[in-house]
């Protein structure tokens, strides 16, 4: 694996990110059962879109998306005192050989752990404690990131404030992954040649 230590939200972190599919995205890749997303060709444009104009694409956050944001040093100093760990932030960490990588809320052990934090609102953070799983919504994310960091289980942390945190340890699922890799790569191949060929098509006129 290759990382990236560019602070996560800075203008390099965000360029290290162009043309890569990251953790965030690879529900728009592959399906919960190991399928293709529909959604899919849709990344493929925006991904080539950012390598050919040489800039990051503009992302709109949300007032629940940058709430998230604010929350989570104080959700990653909880998750400390619930683990007993001393939890390091890291940039970006990509595989060797292709474009697709993640950027976990927290490592620890030399990457060897690793934590995913979520700061929903209450009626969200309600359902999560009532569900006492990781939500159907995180799981590409959440399993893609083992693959990415080579891990057998990492974390999952739900935090707001006035209510209790949900922790949860998230196993491996291989039989997701085996499936979900070739589809990774064959998509992460597919915006490197297309970025080529359209490069070379455009800039020949």
């Amino acid at each position: 694996m290759r990382i990236l230590n560019a602070p996560q939200g800075s203008d390099e972190w965000l360029r290290d990110r162009m043309g890569v599919i990251t953790a965030s995205n690879f529900s728009r890749v592959f399906t919960t059962a190991g399928k293709k997303s529909t959604s899919q060709q849709g990344l493929v444009n925006e991904l080539i879109a950012e390598s050919l104009m040489d800039a990051p694409t503009e992302t709109y956050k949300s007032k629940d998306m940058q709430r998230g944001n604010d929350l989570e040093p104080e959700a990653r100093a909880c998750a400390e005192l619930l683990l007993n760990v001393d939890i390091e932030e890291v940039g970006l960490v990509k595989l060797d050989d292709h474009e697709i990588g993640c950027s976990p809320d927290g490592i620890w052990d030399n990457t060897a752990l690793a934590i995913e934090i979520k700061c929903p609102k209450p009626g969200t953070h309600v359902s999560y404690m009532r569900r006492d799983k990781v939500p159907t919504t995180y799981v590409q994310q959440i399993q893609g990131q083992m693959l990415v960091l080579e891990l057998s289980y990492m974390w999952f942390l739900s935090y707001c404030p006035g209510l209790p945190p949900v922790l949860l340890k998230v196993e491996r699922d291989d039989k997701l992954l085996n499936a979900a890799l070739p589809i990774l790569i064959d998509t992460a191949d597919e915006v490197k040649s297309e970025t080529e060929r359209l490069r070379k098509k455009y800039e020949s006129r």
